[in-house]
């Protein structure tokens, strides 16, 4: 497998990320990228949607928004996860979601907690999200469930 990287989606990449799809199957778990990007730009209750472009080697395979709270550090939310279809099943978005991992960890060293939702009958992401320590807090939002992992301090 290629190594994984992350770049953010800026005006030299966005028509590449736009062309980023999933299997139709798929479509009701995941919104666009063009409406992840939209989100960007509008901050939806004030959340900042900062856009990441994921690459393997020089191809860019998969998308998804750091979102968080600029008055509240301490949580940080992941959405628009996807991985393109033709790239899926190559462990892409496991080594895409340690990535994100990392980045919180960096950018927000106060960061408690990382929420996100799911479709609940996305099974595939659910198992992804449960493999790496995130649960299900019995709440939802838009019809999605909501699932958390709580950050180990440093030290």
């Amino acid at each position: 497998m290629l190594k994984i990287t992350t770049r953010p989606v800026t005006e030299a990449n966005w028509r590449t990320a736009i062309e980023l799809d999933v299997h139709p199957e798929q479509r009701e778990f995941t919104p666009t990228v063009a409406i992840s990007l939209a989100k960007a730009y509008i901050q939806p209750d004030g959340a900042v949607h900062d856009p990441v472009a994921v690459y393997a080697g020089p191809k860019m395979v998969g998308f998804y928004s750091f979102i968080y709270l600029p008055n509240n550090l301490y949580f940080a939310y992941l959405g628009g996860f996807l991985i393109d279809k033709s790239e899926q099943g190559r462990g892409y978005g496991r080594a895409a979601l340690a990535l994100f991992l990392h980045s919180v960890k960096r950018r927000q060293p106060e960061c408690k907690e990382v929420l996100l939702t799911v479709n609940p009958r996305n099974q595939v992401a659910q198992r992804l999200y449960q493999s790496v320590g995130f649960v299900k807090t019995g709440d939802s939002t838009d019809g999605e469930d909501v699932m958390r992992l709580v950050l180990k301090s440093p030290g």
